[in-house]
């Protein structure tokens, strides 16, 4: 396999399951609780995608329930948070927990290259984010 990510349509369909299981909602957003939102699952390295606790909220600022946003729009580099992982030149960032366990499916699954990994995984958290825990984006 290259680094063009050609695959066939079953090993696309497994790497992307294997993604949209990085996103889960937690027990405490589950039962309404969202002050009490860790936010990851430590054990396995799973990032909760609760739209009521503002995870995806793009606004500059904390969210009410939440220490750190899944994105965050940097229009400068000054910008940027150390919290967040950006693709190179890029303004939208994901939190360093969802990168990591983005990039840790990706080795599992891919044969791409160690720099297409990160900067492949910044953009499909970007994406899974925008798709699963939508906000008024």
């Amino acid at each position: 396999m290259s680094d063009d990510l050609s695959l066939p349509i079953p090993q696309a369909v497994e790497l992307l399951r294997g993604l949209m299981e990085v996103l889960y909602l937690s027990p405490a957003c589950a039962s309404g609780n969202h002050s009490r939102c860790d936010q990851v699952d430590r054990f396995r390295s799973l990032v909760c995608c609760c739209p009521e606790c503002e995870h995806a909220d793009l606004a500059a600022g904390l969210p009410a329930g939440a220490d750190v946003p899944l994105l965050h729009l940097a229009a400068t580099e000054a910008e940027q948070r150390a919290s967040h992982v950006y693709a190179p030149g890029e303004q939208l960032g994901i939190r360093q927990d969802l990168h990591r366990s983005l990039t840790k499916t990706l080795e599992e699954r891919t044969r791409l290259s160690e720099t297409n990994r990160l900067d492949l995984a910044v953009q499909l958290g970007i994406s899974a984010v925008l798709v699963f825990a939508p906000r008024a984006l």
